[in-house]
């Protein structure tokens, strides 16, 4: 638990450090939600999706007069699944510091939409050992209004392989199994500081 609030603290304190060192329209903010996965490539169980919290930072530059702009966050976000066999029901919750960077483009003055990569940082979780990192991709849509409230809908897409085991990555290869991956539904509300 001290990792997961050292690694949040220095989040928000980069995050913070490069609102004070950017001028120009950028703005800094928080946000927080719920997170909704599962994990795709599960053997000998049936995923079920399962419900956690993301919470965090974010980093909105300046948009274009064409309406584009970057934003980068820093988000703790509770992920993994509900593992279903024959006997029983296991919650196996994975947590990772998840830093998407995400291309946006304005529709309008108020809706958006995002694309962009995502460098997930593992944390720790309730059942098992996985990669330290993951790579995934994001997408989304959501709404800004000028005062700085934000909703945000995105769709989690975990490229990487999260199975560390090396005795469990052998077998996958041997039988021409594919590896596991997190996938997430994101809903969040938030609030970006400073003038629009």
């Amino acid at each position: 638990m001290k990792r997961v609030i050292l690694l949040l603290g220095v989040a928000l304190g980069w995050a913070t450090t490069s609102q004070a060192q950017t001028s120009g329209g950028a703005r800094l903010g928080l946000k927080g939600g719920v997170s909704v996965s599962t994990l795709d490539g599960t053997l000998n169980a049936t995923p079920l999706a399962r419900a956690d919290f993301v919470a965090g930072s974010m980093l909105r530059l300046k948009p274009s007069g064409q309406g584009f702009t970057v934003q980068l966050e820093a988000l703790l976000s509770g992920q993994g699944a509900n593992l279903e066999t024959s006997s029983s029901t296991e919650a196996y919750k994975l947590y990772y510091l998840n830093v998407p960077l995400l291309l946006r483009q304005y529709i309008g003055r108020r809706f958006y939409v995002n694309v962009g990569p995502q460098l997930g940082l593992f944390l720790g979780s309730s059942k098992g050992e996985y990669k330290p990192v993951e790579g995934a991709v994001v997408g989304g849509l959501g709404l800004e209004t000028p005062s700085g409230f934000v909703v945000d809908v995105r769709l989690n897409y975990g490229l990487s392989d999260i199975i560390k085991d090396p005795a469990e990555r052998a077998f996958r290869d041997q039988v021409g199994i594919g590896g596991m991956h997190n996938r997430a539904g994101q809903v969040t509300a938030g609030y970006l500081f400073g003038k629009k």
